[in-house]
């Protein structure tokens, strides 16, 4: 069932203190997680639960406005947009909801490279992936913040992902995350806030530069080599390729991701293996819970059809990963 921006465009002016000003409200995605409009007048962003089953077993809407509102209340830490509302309330949209302020910037979309990313020069795109890197690792400097509860360790957010794809019907990835699980994950010093999915398609850029950091719905306080796993997958290593978003030229490769990560978080990377293992098998999991809403008829998005056919990838990367793995870390 999909929203109607016109009505949802009448209740969020008569709710607002300032909606007589609202002029339109554009739908900006229809993310697995979230909804997001444009509010055009107010010059703001506002965020809805999916109307459909979501595929991300996420935070709700509500937390992800408090995990924006604690990291920006923080020092030194990346910038996210400021929240302008938050309504726990279903009875106004339907849902509970929250208005963001609209930051300035532009994305680059995971599906189709934007002409203004693709235009770009190669130093200009190396400007961009410094400014990620050590945005990521700037994260890793942020305390544990209330909104995500007490720190978990990396074992314990692996089996997280485990019991995700045990629900959801995938033996083969249950079985190399518990060989995964055998093995100690190294530590790079106290918790911090872990951004969860730090892709580059979560940053706004101005000028090269990330101007927010968005989408922390799988936020959590723990080891954050977490993010720096995550963020590595895109790049090509000796076990996957890259991704299309960091193909063109100009992109850093995955050692100077690292040398970023490190410059911005302060900790040394060693052990790494671990964690890039550990967030191919989270991967996994998402693909395998996408498998189970489209087989099951729960959701007809196209987009799901990629993610199944990148499942059986997932589980070979890590049967590869694993023997580094084990002479790494043990």
């Amino acid at each position: 069932m999909r929203r109607n921006p016109e009505e949802l465009q009448k209740k969020l002016t008569a709710y607002l203190p300032d909606g007589d000003r609202i002029l339109e409200l554009k739908q900006l995605t229809t993310g697995h997680s979230n909804e997001t409009y444009i509010v055009e007048g107010l010059n703001a962003i506002l965020r809805l639960p999916p109307p459909t089953a979501p595929l991300l077993e996420a935070h709700d809407i509500i937390t992800q406005a408090k995990i924006y509102r604690e990291v920006g209340a923080l020092e030194d830490g990346p910038p996210v947009p400021k929240i302008l509302h938050i309504c726990e309330s279903p009875a106004i949209l339907g849902d509970p909801f929250f208005v963001m302020e609209r930051v300035s910037g532009q994305c680059v979309d995971d599906y189709v490279l934007p002409e203004w990313f693709v235009s770009l020069s190669d130093e200009q795109r190396g400007t961009m992936c410094e400014s990620w890197s050590e945005a990521i690792g700037s994260i890793a400097r942020l305390p544990p913040i209330p909104s995500l509860g007490e720190p978990v360790t990396p074992e314990h957010e692996l089996r997280r992902w485990q019991g995700i794809a045990a629900n959801n019907d995938c033996p083969e990835l249950v079985d190399v995350m518990d060989r995964l699980l055998q093995i100690p994950a190294p530590r790079s010093g106290p918790p911090s806030v872990v951004q969860g999915d730090c892709k580059i398609s979560n940053m706004l850029f101005d000028n090269q530069r990330v101007s927010a950091v968005l989408d922390w719905e799988l936020a959590y306080n723990g080891e954050p080599l977490s993010d720096l796993g995550y963020l590595l997958y895109a790049f090509t290593s000796e076990y996957h390729g890259c991704s299309r978003t960091v193909a063109p030229s100009g992109m850093w490769n995955r050692e100077q991701i690292i040398r970023g990560w490190e410059k911005g978080s302060g900790r040394a990377a060693e052990g790494l293996i671990w964690y890039e293992a550990a967030e191919v098998a989270k991967l996994g999991g998402i693909y395998a819970k996408a498998k189970q809403l489209f087989n099951t008829g729960a959701s007809d998005d196209q987009r799901m059809l990629m993610f199944i056919k990148k499942l059986d990838e997932s589980i070979a990367i890590i049967n590869a990963m694993l023997p580094c793995v084990e002479r790494t870390c043990h």
